[in-house]
């Protein structure tokens, strides 16, 4: 978890809600399952059902290239599209590290939607895979 003094987050408004978060993260695997789509069409198109296992690996390989890589920019499309931003939790003026981005996807993959219930009871709204990776998450167009 963070050994991080808080910093300042005086402005309640720069905490997006819970529903802008998952309305990012179904924006974010819409886009994932239309990449699968796209290799599954391009590369296995004559072999109907029988690759299903690698189709299924090959989402959770895409999960762990697009989420880190676009974290690391600042969001993923979903998150920009929903005017969101991923900063580190100690300098909210940093993007994060891909160690971060590696651990926040990790995390948010292994815990799935329990780690979206700790959003309500966090004076940040941070979820469980951003205190695991020292990350939060922000209205792109609040003032810090």
């Amino acid at each position: 978890m963070d050994n991080i003094s808080n910093p300042d987050f005086s402005n309640e408004h720069v905490y997006p809600s819970i529903m802008n978060r998952v309305q990012a993260l179904f924006f974010d695997v819409w886009i994932i399952i239309g990449i699968l789509m796209f290799l599954s069409s391009t590369f296995f198109e004559d072999y109907e059902g029988r690759f299903v296992g690698i189709k299924v690996a090959m989402f959770f390989v895409i999960l762990l290239i697009y989420e880190p890589v676009a974290s690391m920019t600042g969001g993923t499309i979903g998150y920009r599209t929903m005017g969101m931003k991923i900063r580190r939790f100690s300098d909210l003026d940093k993007k994060i590290r891909f160690s971060q981005a590696l651990m926040r996807s990790v995390m948010k993959l292994s815990l799935g939607w329990i780690s979206f219930l700790t959003i309500s009871t966090d004076p940040q709204r941070r979820a469980m895979h951003d205190k695991a990776s020292g990350t939060v998450v922000l209205n792109a167009k609040a003032a810090v």
